[in-house]
């Protein structure tokens, strides 16, 4: 009985820790991207991220040995795509993907990432963004291959260029205004889907 107790109490110990590193590596990570998303990947570094998410800079150093790591970290975190949810019409997958631009550039990856991937601030960082936005550009392109494969929208749609000008439109519409609202997705595909429409004398 002794000894079972002992046991469980081991157990639990070793579990503990496994947990309170996770909560901390999350910390770490969740200000790192908050920083990342404001101003920029020169602005990630060890002190920076300590101020922010309360860890410790020692603990930080424990787990990552540089800026460059908790970097690494970060970005790589924001890789994976979501799929695309079944049942949606054209419209909604379309809409769905937006969405899924504007969460990316505006909450995850931030402008403060664009802008150093426009101006090639850290060239070590630039791929590792840039592969971020294209995981997310790639899903606007599965969507729209699929209605052109089902005949939702015309064949003869370049796909890249209609990815790339979609992206285009978030940043323009960021450009111009400071800042992107919720019913751009909307108000974007209001515009742009009837012009992907099949015309029907041509089939």
């Amino acid at each position: 009985m002794v000894g079972e107790v002992e046991t469980e109490s081991a157990a639990l110990t070793s579990r503990r820790p496994v947990k309170e590193r996770a909560g901390t590596d999350a910390r770490i990570v969740k200000a790192a991207l908050e920083i990342l998303r404001l101003h920029g990947p020169n602005r990630v570094t060890v002190e920076a991220v300590a101020a922010l998410s309360g860890v410790a800079k020692t603990t930080i150093y424990r787990r990552y040995a540089n800026r460059e790591e908790i970097l690494d970290a970060a970005l790589h975190s924001q890789v994976a795509s979501p799929c695309v949810p079944d049942g949606l019409c054209v419209y909604d997958r379309v809409k769905w993907t937006l969405e899924l631009i504007r969460r990316g550039l505006s909450n995850e990856v931030g402008m403060g990432s664009v802008g150093a991937l426009l101006t090639d601030q850290e060239p070590e960082f630039t791929e590792s963004i840039r592969e971020i936005i294209n995981a997310r550009s790639e899903v606007v392109a599965d969507v729209l291959r699929t209605a052109i494969e089902s005949g939702a929208i015309r064949k003869d749609i370049d796909v890249d260029t209609a990815v790339s000008m979609l992206v285009g439109a978030y940043l323009g519409a960021y450009l111009r205004h400071g800042e992107v609202g919720e019913s751009w997705a909307d108000e974007v595909v209001h515009i742009v889907c009837p012009e992907l429409e099949p015309d029907p004398q041509a089939q």
